[in-house]
């Protein structure tokens, strides 16, 4: 009676012993040579040996022990046991139960991790879902293969290659229009960027082109050569903002001048998208360029709310633009960025560099060879009450010699110190700071809704013909609508004013994340 129930018992543990000698005996191996991080990780792993391989769907329960190394392949590993060795799961998920214990290593590339507060990890753990990395059966074996990221081969900007137009006092309406075509099939996937924008001031066409190979996937080797008008206060506020500030309220908080520029770029930078769920971004890029500058003048545009130009004047100005000198410069850069992002918020930080001379410094007084180098920070953090806080700093400093004109900055309104006139200040060095504390009135901070807040600005510009070290500060408070780090604000400030003394002012503005990225930078690449 009781050999007819053994008999299927013994068939049982006979069949699954020769399916798991199966396994531990299956070849895996890598596609290519290692190219990436993730797999010479693999790589090392099957280099050491002594693993077992779970392909498909496993449970190990408590009280059972595997005294190896696991590779878990396209499948999940449910673990209550104990594993001896190191885990590594590809494109799999790992769940690791209440009481469960691996000793060494776990490593989970381009899949799911699931922990218990009461397992245990004897070594390190190593978490990216990110991964793009998979595997396949081919020849009686596993392969592992890391997947590139597709990319279209022609892509238009925006919508339909129109980019928002802009709207500022030295050109008036710009309409721009740009698109990219990638080339995949050549060897270092080079790219084409175009633009070309119309100027309705000037009634003038101006155009950018930029072609960039990647070696890598991470770095970046570029030219570029256009001809733009720049400006050194784009931080202050973003791009479509300005322009509406300036339609409705006459307030445009940017200094302008143009260029035509020529030079050479290159980019090095962290996996993308992150590696893990809160794994830190970053990118170093250097560059050089030619540059040849042309002063702007402010010019006659239309505002609803317009105010009112100085007496005998020319409407244009109500904002002029200064001047900067004409001249060719040779130009050095280079700067690190480093941001990271977590449940509770983001920080990021970065410093730049440049060197930089003019072409006929040597003839016409002053001489305009000089070293600016910049600075920024930018938080935000959520706190364990359900509060915001947000801080943003940023310097420029000239380390030596002069600056040019065109390299100047400018604080005062909005976006900046708004118990100030709109760009009051302006001059080759810069420091501004400011701290931000709101507490959400419907909604939630992390996500949205209606906030009330109070926040501390302040800072200064100095050097050149502007004198000394002189800094200026407000205080402001009230109500802002937000969604996530989008934020339409309206408020009344209290602080330094020009001529005034102090008073208080009312403001609206409208701001975004502003970045750690330095102002000369190349700007990222869009082939990565």
């Amino acid at each position: 009676m009781i050999r007819p129930v053994v008999r299927p018992i013994v068939l049982g543990f006979v069949l699954a012993w020769l399916c798991a000698e199966s396994l531990t005996a299956q070849e895996v191996r890598l596609a290519d040579a290692p190219r990436n991080d993730a797999e010479r990780a693999v790589a090392e792993f099957l280099e050491r040996g002594g693993y077992e391989v779970w392909a498909r769907d496993t449970v190990l329960a408590r009280g059972e022990v595997v005294r190896s190394h696991v590779l878990v392949l396209e499948a999940s590993a449910r673990v209550a046991g104990t594993i001896e060795g190191d885990v590594l799961v590809v494109d799999g998920d790992l769940f690791l139960r209440t009481r469960g214990r691996v000793a060494g290593d776990v490593v989970v590339l381009g899949g799911g991790f699931y922990d218990s507060d009461l397992a245990e990890i004897g070594g390190s753990v190593t978490y990216r879902p990110n991964e793009r990395i998979r595997v396949r059966p081919t020849e009686g074996a596993f392969e592992v293969f890391s997947v590139a990221a597709e990319r279209e081969p022609f892509e238009l900007d925006g919508t339909w290659g129109f980019h928002i137009p802009t709207y500022q006092r030295v050109d008036a309406l710009t309409l721009g229009w740009g698109a990219i075509a990638r080339f995949d099939d050549v060897a270092g996937r080079p790219d084409l960027e175009g633009t070309a924008r119309y100027l309705s001031g000037p009634g003038a066409l101006e155009a950018s082109l930029r072609n960039s190979w990647y070696p890598s996937d991470r770095f970046r080797f570029g030219l570029h050569a256009g001809r733009a008008t720049r400006t050194m206060d784009g931080w202050i506020r973003p791009s479509w903002y300005n322009s509406l500030s300036l339609a409705v309220a006459d307030d445009d908080a940017r200094n302008y001048y143009r260029s035509d520029r020529a030079g050479i770029e290159t980019e090095w930078r962290s996996k993308e998208p992150p590696i893990w769920v809160d794994a830190p971004e970053w990118s170093l890029t250097f560059g050089a360029f030619w540059e040849d500058v042309e002063s702007l003048s402010a010019r006659d545009t239309w505002a609803l709310f317009e105010s009112d130009p100085p007496d005998g004047a020319a409407a244009a100005a109500r904002h002029p633009n200064p001047a900067v000198r004409d001249d060719d410069y040779y130009s050095l850069v280079g700067a690190f960025e480093w941001m990271r992002r977590d449940a509770s918020g983001r920080t990021a930080f970065g410093f730049g560099a440049e060197y930089s001379f003019a072409g006929s410094s040597n003839l016409i007084p002053p001489d305009y060879t000089y070293l600016l180098a910049e600075g920024r920070v930018s938080a935000r953090r959520i706190t364990a009450w359900g509060h915001a806080v947000d801080v943003f700093g940023l310097t420029r400093v000239v380390v030596g010699g002069e600056a040019p004109p065109h390299r100047w900055s400018t604080l005062g309104g909005p976006g900046t110190i708004p118990s100030l006139p709109l760009r009051s200040l302006y001059g080759p060095e810069v420091l501004y700071l400011e701290a931000t504390y709101a507490v959400p009135i419907l909604g939630m901070a992390s996500l949205g809704g209606l906030d009330g807040f109070a926040r501390a600005s302040g800072g200064s510009i100095w050097g050149g013909d502007t004198g000394s070290f002189d800094l200026r500060g407000a205080g402001s408070a009230g109500i802002a609508i937000r969604l996530w780090e989008f934020r339409m604000e309206t408020g009344l400030a209290v602080g330094s004013s020009v001529g005034d003394g102090e008073r208080a002012v009312w403001f609206f503005d409208v701001g975004v994340r502003r970045s750690a990225r330095p102002s000369q930078m190349p700007r990222p690449g869009r082939g990565f």
